[in-house]
């Protein structure tokens, strides 16, 4: 389903919708989608699934999104129900075809500190991991590795890659501090 969520037709939050036979359709047509998706995302993690399949099922799968996407756009209730039956079941074919290609719901791996503040961090190797592991435990900073190496790399962009020298050339050496001493190009003074 596409990422905007189509709003609950109400009399305070979305009145223009309220008591509209179409939008009141629609956005019924959609709940047991909504609920099909939370499922598998629960169960696959966000945006993994898709991965696991074929080719093919992945490009028809796709192709249903869209057309499930330009029906809800048109606001054409008909097609919605029938265009959200159809992803209900596209879920429920990859579910069949990644367990049939042996892959496995996610599982996820964290590594977790509490920074010198106390606040908690959460380290995870990917999107699908993150999303999972920070719905399961609220208040907890959760980064990716792909997010960190970023960090680093503009960390190590500012300092001349410094860090990352250090790093290789020293291997098991800490970084315990990070202070902002002002311009690092300056002369060596020796």
């Amino acid at each position: 389903m596409s990422k905007k969520r189509f709003q609950r037709p109400d009399p305070i939050t979305n009145p223009d919708s309220f008591l509209r036979r179409t939008d009141e359709t629609v956005f019924h047509a959609l709940q047991p989608l909504d609920k099909t998706v939370r499922l598998m995302e629960d169960k696959w993690g966000v945006d993994r699934l898709e991965t696991l399949v074929s080719v093919d099922t992945a490009a028809r799968f796709g192709s249903a999104k869209v057309k499930l996407d330009e029906s809800i756009f048109q606001n054409d209730a008909t097609e919605v129900a029938k265009r959200a039956a159809i992803m209900q079941r596209g879920w429920e074919a990859l579910d069949r075809e990644a367990t049939e290609r042996g892959h496995t719901s996610l599982s996820i791996t964290a590594w977790t500190w509490r920074d010198d503040g106390g606040r908690a961090h959460a380290f995870v190797r990917d999107v699908a991991e993150a999303h999972q592991y920070g719905k399961e435990n609220p208040g907890v900073a959760v980064w990716t590795m792909a997010e960190i190496i970023r960090i680093v790399d503009n960390f190590d962009h500012f300092s001349k890659n410094l860090p990352s020298e250090a790093k290789v050339a020293f291997p098991g050496a800490e970084v315990s501090a990070i202070k902002n001493k002002g311009k690092l190009d300056d002369d060596i003074p020796f």
